[in-house]
């Protein structure tokens, strides 16, 4: 009797743990590199590119309207997605990656908190966020002699395969778990030369620089692809033996350089950044298959959002018709809602409803609260620092009318929101959030004003006031990166190099006498200046300023076209150089 007891009692303990194990889905993150918000067809259906796989996510899923990234940069965005703090507030941004590993042992990715509910988690594509270098001058560089640290496989993730980076760039190489697949050993001249020299979109070529044996640029995309779709059929094939998997695919596409395969070129209407949308289209669809075909669709929740806005100013609008940001204003790296605010598409059949719609205000930072929350983990607890910027939107997945008031949101320190009021600063953006002052934003209202067209700081002057209150109390937390600090050390030494070489030091401000003998050295000077001119050139100096002047011209432009005009000779260019440089000098005295 008590061996059919003990029996039963191990049936009933397996029943549990496949009840525990089905309660966890597998949760696939696919991430587009610089993809805008009206790229995709069920975003804007006068997109120049056809997206069917996504629409067909769109038509499974719930399509979020007001969905932003954690920043309109790369590197800085990628950072918020994984470990749910704002960058913004540890001062990451762009190129800090080339200093180090961006990440701390100390914060806890998503990665590693669904590791310890029994995740496998795997990635594929674009890291960014930095490797431990070999100190070497001007800068650090990869030591191929040892394993790569500091990588994915030290904040949570089970295997890799990827680039440090976008293919942008030399040197070019696969980085498989800790080490290089293969080392680049070889040197490749790059496209950018020769679409050069044929006429060629510069945007559809790479640099010259170190290349690993059989790396192909072309083929990074379709060989990334491969493999998430051969781990996705493997991790099927282990049945009920399997952990629950997490799988972050962080694309390529639709960054530049712009490389679609020969089968998808000409099939937009968007030249080849539309063509490489349709490619990365494409290879979503074989990712969703592979899902169908295995079976694992039915207990998978998958996203699929963007790292920041498009790229695309005016002129790529007016070339091709194509808006990739919609109607929003902006783009990448800027405060305006086409910077950030980026298509977000989550799929879970019987679980999230099917081809809805919702206006809620999420940020890539959720995502790390939503999956504490789904998996009923304290996030307090687990990531205290993650608390203040991610916040779950689970019960808006669960039921898409479910009211979702999200806090504060600040993306990047030029844009603030709060509702559906937004503050957005227009100076330096290299500029902290401490350096901001209220009267160098602007407000607007985005449930009227989706395009960001008309400032209200004259008629809502109170409102603007509470927000940017809000808006420092937010950063009062502010807390620098060691690396932010290397970052903003650097750049205040470039700033104090510029100064010194473009303006000579002066002790004292010189006044009475000082300024007379000045002015008396500056007239003399002007008139050695105005002697060493013949008097044709004189009159074709005085001819060419007011030509440019009637044009509405002047600055830079109106100097230039007066002093080409003068058509002077090699030893009048050397002692008028010489006389302007003097004056100059003086004048800034």
């Amino acid at each position: 009797m008590k061996r059919i007891h003990l029996l039963l009692l191990g049936v009933l303990c397996v029943f549990v743990v496949n009840a525990s194990a089905a309660s966890k889905p597998n949760i696939i993150f696919i991430l587009a590199d610089d993809m805008g918000y009206g790229d995709c067809s069920a975003y804007n259906s006068q997109s120049k590119v056809s997206t069917p796989n996504l629409d067909r996510l769109a038509k499974e899923g719930l399509l979020f309207t007001d969905a932003h990234s954690a920043s309109a940069t790369c590197t800085a965005s990628r950072y918020g997605l994984l470990t749910g703090i704002n960058p913004a507030r540890r001062g990451v941004v762009n190129g800090i990656c080339a200093l180090g590993p961006v990440l701390e042992e100390k914060e806890v990715t998503v990665a590693e908190l669904l590791r310890r509910q029994g995740y496998v988690a795997r990635m594929f594509g674009k890291w960014h966020l930095g490797f431990e270098m070999k100190p070497a001058k001007p800068r650090p560089v990869y030591d191929f002699s040892k394993p790569f640290q500091g990588g994915p496989l030290d904040h949570g993730f089970d295997s890799f395969l990827g680039l440090r980076q976008a293919v942008s760039g030399a040197p070019y190489f696969y980085i498989r778990d800790r080490k290089a697949e293969a080392e680049p050993t070889e040197t490749t001249k790059g496209t950018k030369n020769s679409a050069k020299a044929n006429g060629k979109d510069s945007r559809t070529a790479y640099g010259a620089g170190a290349i690993a044996p059989g790396f192909v640029p072309e083929e990074c995309n379709a060989r990334l692809n491969d493999e998430v779709v051969q781990t996705i059929r493997k991790h099927a094939a282990m049945g009920d033996q399997a952990n629950p998997l997490f799988l972050y695919y962080a694309m390529l596409q639709p960054h530049t350089p712009w490389l679609p395969e020969e089968r998808f070129v000409g099939k937009s209407e968007a030249g080849p950044y539309g063509d490489y949308l349709v490619q990365m289209d494409h290879e979503v669809g074989r990712v969703l298959e592979a899902l169908r075909e295995t079976g694992l669709d039915r207990d998978t929740l998958v996203i699929f959002s963007s790292d920041n806005g498009a790229l695309w100013p005016r002129s790529y609008i007016d070339a091709t018709g194509h808006r990739a940001n919609g109607p929003l204003a902006g783009g990448k790296a800027r405060p305006e809602e086409g910077g950030h605010r980026v298509p977000f598409i989550a799929r879970w059949p019987g679980r999230v409803p099917a081809g809805a719609r919702t206006g809620a205000t999420i940020n890539h930072t959720d995502f790390l609260a939503t999956c504490a929350e789904l998996l009923e983990i304290n996030l307090k607890q687990a990531a205290p620092e993650a608390a203040q910027d991610s916040h779950s939107f689970l019960n808006v997945l669960r039921n898409p009318a479910n009211t979702h008031a999200r806090p504060v949101m600040s993306v990047t320190p030029r844009s603030f929101r709060d509702g559906d009021w937004k503050l957005t600063f227009k100076p330096a953006r290299s500029a902290g959030p401490e350096a901001r002052e209220i009267d160098q934003a602007s407000l607007y209202n985005l449930a009227e004003d989706l395009g960001e067209s008309t400032d209200l700081s004259g008629s809502q002057t109170r409102r603007k006031a509470q927000l940017f209150a809000a808006f420092r109390e937010y950063y009062s937390t502010l807390k620098l990166k060691p690396l932010a600090k290397q970052v903003q050390a650097g750049r205040a030494a470039a700033k104090t190099r510029s100064k010194a070489k473009t303006k000579p030091a002066r002790t004292s401000k010189p006044t009475g006498k000082d300024l007379e003998e000045i002015r008396r050295q500056r007239t003399a000077l002007m008139k050695k200046l105005d002697d060493l001119l013949t008097p044709q050139q004189k009159q074709a100096h005085a001819d060419a300023r007011k030509k440019v002047l009637a044009k509405g011209k002047g600055g830079v432009a109106l100097r230039n076209a007066m002093d080409a005009a003068l058509n002077l000779s090699p030893d009048q260019q050397k002692q008028f150089d010489k006389l302007r440089k003097e004056i100059s000098d003086l004048t800034r005295n």
